[in-house]
């Protein structure tokens, strides 16, 4: 837990200026679980999760990290970031939860999710203070949910709430603990330094030939040539299981399947909506908008922009009220048009079409190649599948590598020699060597086979040892200028070792640093050091040591840059607490309580999904999560 709150308190100041939205939008995601009869590639205990609803949370959560990011969150930096094993723990937390709350028979009133609503300054108009259906319209289009997800989610996060809060202690840190970890990131010191460098620390001198010959005796191991080894391995390539252009039918079938989820997309309207308490106002409204108004006016009326009641570019059930969605997508209406007022779920509401963008369908010309592509990629991966269970059937028999590739209509190729980082003895790079049968050749023992592994591309591979060579010294003559070079650099380093030993000991011998420094010619200087700080003086390995150093104590250690080395002399210690205030002090608190009792909260989690169960498919995972691709 210390070390999430070290982490936490990198950005300290930013972290107590972020208000927490009560709404759980990225912890939980949007739950729309439901059992289906086809194989789910995840399943929590009863509740099976089909494709479908993890493809659309993981693309959520892409789109999150994407909009954070300006755009530049890639799939590939999703897959860096380990984006598809968050959803899929995200989406075990929520199941066990719910099926958790079935349990128990805990219940959630109707009327409890709406003083919820109502009580949440998330949905609150600013100026008003009250609840306003466009801040919440607002809120829903920012997370991608529908109306009928959002009621879901909130009446499912409740319970779910209920259940985490019985769990969670709820209550501040204890003060000492707190103010022991506070202390520790705002504590600074007053510190003399002296970098010793190589000029300072008298004259290099110069090897003999004895003395190298000595040097590469000593260090052995430093002039040794890598291990190499000689396997065979062999490679499944998708590639290489292709099969031939799928027939027509089968295209356009493919097409009709998945024409309505890919290829179709719906009437989308970019709308200015505005919802009143009486429908005088809204009539007036209404009124003045078909008169040539701008809608502007209304919105400030409201004690909003015109940017806070406009939704760009969404479809009819976006829309959380049905009876706004119903006039505000009703056929005709064109931009500029007024739609209502319309007697909804939250007042009466009026809404101006800003924009219309008609429903578009991709031709099936246009993706035909597309869809060839996966239904090639399909048939490749059920050859490959098919031919690793042909393998491993005749290595089951005792076949060899080579001969258990046979039966698979393939064959075994021989790498090697080669070393850990795909380089021959002569210094040229194996080609055609990927990086997991490389690395997984150099876990086995001579002798051994792997069993299949898998490629990053969707390939499978297995690898038999046949030879290694282990690390052997290089004679000097071949290394002689490597050896000079190494000598004199571990010469430098013992000169200013040496130097700087003289110093310390004359300061445990009494002298101060200062009469320590002076036949070095050179000044001692003082500066203020914070917890964390490294430069080109000292670094951060430095750093920390001055800080775990009792006062008046004399530390050293390398220097931030170059072959110098750093002495330093704590002199004072104090703390910055003017950096904090009193509300920075509490909301801590409030911090290291929460990073408490989320470790409480983390272990009972475990506790449910094991008693519950969890199980995936790797591979349709995989698959849904682009990766491998």
């Amino acid at each position: 837990m210390l070390k999430q709150v070290r982490s936490g308190l990198k950005n300290i100041v930013v972290l107590f200026g972020i208000a927490l939205l009560v709404l759980s939008f990225a912890l939980w995601g949007v739950p729309e679980m439901r059992n289906f009869t086809e194989r789910a590639p995840m399943r929590v205990g009863k509740v099976a999760f089909s494709a479908q609803t993890v493809q659309a949370e993981y693309n959520r959560a892409v789109q999150r990290r994407r909009e954070e990011s300006g755009g530049k969150f890639t799939d590939e930096d999703a897959r860096k970031a380990g984006v598809g094993e968050q959803v899929v723990a995200q989406l075990a937390n929520r199941s066990v939860l719910q099926q958790e709350a079935e349990k128990l028979g805990l219940l959630m009133p109707a009327k409890l999710v709406q003083d919820y609503l109502n009580a949440n300054e998330a949905f609150q108009n600013p100026a008003t203070g009250k609840f306003d259906p466009v801040v919440l319209q607002n809120i829903l289009q920012a997370n991608n949910l529908t109306a009928g997800q959002f009621q879901e989610l909130i009446t499912l996060d409740l319970l779910r709430d209920q259940l985490v809060q019985s769990v969670a202690a709820g209550t501040p840190a204890p003060k000492p603990l707190a103010d022991a970890l506070m202390l520790r990131q705002v504590e600074m010191r007053r510190v003399g330094y002296l970098t010793i460098t190589d000029d300072m620390a008298g004259t290099p001198a110069e090897p003999t030939p004895a003395a190298l010959k000595a040097f590469y005796e000593k260090e052995k191991k430093s002039f040794e040539s890598p291990e190499y080894r000689t396997f065979s391995a062999l490679i499944l390539r998708p590639e290489d299981y292709s099969g031939p252009a799928p027939a027509e039918a089968l295209l356009r079938e493919a097409y009709e399947r998945d024409r309505e989820r890919l290829y179709e997309k719906p009437e989308k309207r970019t709308l200015y909506q505005a919802t009143f308490d009486s429908q005088a106002e809204a009539d007036a409204a209404a009124a003045s908008l078909r008169q040539g108004g701008p809608f502007e006016k209304i919105a400030a009326a409201k004690g909003l922009s015109l940017s806070a009641v406009t939704f760009t570019e969404i479809t009819r059930k976006d829309v959380l009220d049905p009876a706004v969605a119903e006039a505000a997508f009703a056929p005709g209406l064109v931009a500029g048009s007024v739609a209502g007022p319309v007697k909804g779920m939250f007042g009466w509401t009026v809404a101006q079409i800003a924009g219309v963008k008609p429903p578009m369908i991709t031709p099936f010309e246009e993706v035909r190649g597309e869809i060839a592509a996966n239904l090639n990629k399909d048939v490749s991966r059920k050859k490959i599948l098919a031919a690793v269970e042909a393998v491993e059937d005749a290595r089951d028999t005792g076949a060899i590598l080579p001969d258990a590739a046979k039966a698979a209509g393939a064959s075994v190729k021989t790498f090697g020699p080669v070393d850990s980082f795909s380089f021959a003895r002569d210094g040229a790079i194996v080609a055609e060597l990927p990086g997991e049968v490389l690395g997984e050749a150099f876990l086995l023992a001579e002798g051994e086979e792997s069993e299949a592994r898998e490629l990053a591309n969707g390939g499978y591979f297995f690898v038999q040892v046949e030879g290694i060579d282990p690390p052997a010294l290089i004679p000097y003559a071949d290394v002689a200028d490597e050896v000079a070079q190494k000598w004199r650099a571990n010469e430098r380093k013992t000169r200013i070792a040496a130097a700087v030993k003289r110093v310390t000991d004359a300061v445990a011998k009494g002298d101060s640093l200062a009469a320590a420094a002076a036949p070095f010619n050179r000044a001692v200087l003082e500066r203020l050091l914070a917890r964390g700080q490294a430069d080109e003086t000292i670094s951060a390995e430095l750093a920390e040591d001055v800080f775990e150093a009792p006062p008046k104590s004399v530390v050293s250690g390398d220097a931030g840059a170059g072959d110098g080395q750093t002495i330093v002399e704590i002199r004072e210690i104090g703390f910055a607490k003017s950096r904090l205030g009193a509300a920075e002090d509490t909301a801590f608190r409030q911090f290291v309580a929460y990073q408490l009792n989320q470790e409480y909260v983390d272990a009972w989690l475990a506790t449910l999904r094991e008693d519950y169960g969890v199980k995936t498919d790797a591979e349709r995972l995989a698959v849904l999560f682009n990766e491998g691709q």
